[in-house]
């Protein structure tokens, strides 16, 4: 199977860290141009970071050198964070309800500063999402709009903890300022449902 050149450099990396894009495309025999648009990419997944190492080149200014983030090494945050959450919530289901919102807030900590319109409150709350990793995006229903995620960064805790789909309810709840609908969510197995799809009230809760 062909590697793909995001691939390439991130196995690079792993073995070449504070790498130039200049030391990639010689070693890849990929044209820098060509680098420097895997890595633009690579650096909005966080898969790779701008170094602090900054290296002379033969010409001209030094050259920005680059990492495999923190993020694809090896750790037992899963873990930690399965501990964390079940310590969390073995209390009684009240109190729970009120540790979900409180994790929510502190996820999300900044309400929207959009006044007035509840669409530029949605479309800001978007972007941050995205920004978190919900690959989020919403849509404009005949009856109300509907907020929608394609990716679930907590799948990996959620058949443990289904609460967290609650958390996500919360999150678009506390920072909308209106009633939120839970329609369907991401399994934490199966392929189906691809997404997970909330309904948003027009009105003030």
């Amino acid at each position: 199977m062909e590697t793909s050149t995001a691939q390439q450099i991130l196995a690079y990396l792993a073995e070449n860290p504070d790498s130039t894009i200049l030391q990639l495309s010689r070693a890849l025999q990929v044209t820098p141009a060509d680098i420097r648009y895997h890595l633009s990419i690579l650096i909005r997944q966080n898969l790779v970071l701008p170094s602090t190492t900054i290296k002379s080149g033969q010409r001209g200014r030094p050259a920005r050198s680059y990492k495999i983030s923190y993020e694809l090494k090896p750790n037992n945050i899963i873990s930690l964070a399965r501990a964390a959450l079940s310590v969390l919530l073995s209390n009684s289901s009240d109190n729970s309800q009120k540790i979900i919102q409180n994790l929510a807030i502190q996820l999300f900590p900044e309400k929207s500063n959009k006044a007035g319109s509840l669409t530029p409150k949605i479309i800001q709350l978007v972007n941050h999402l995205n920004m978190a990793g919900y690959a989020a995006r919403w849509e404009a229903r005949p009856n109300r709009p509907c907020i929608i995620f394609t990716n679930c960064p907590y799948r990996q805790l959620l058949s443990q903890f289904p609460a967290l789909c609650e958390m996500d309810r919360f999150i678009l709840e506390y920072h909308l300022d209106t009633r939120i609908i839970i329609e369907q969510h991401i399994h934490p197995e199966w392929a189906t449902p691809p997404t997970c799809q909330f309904s948003v009230e027009v009105s003030k809760k």
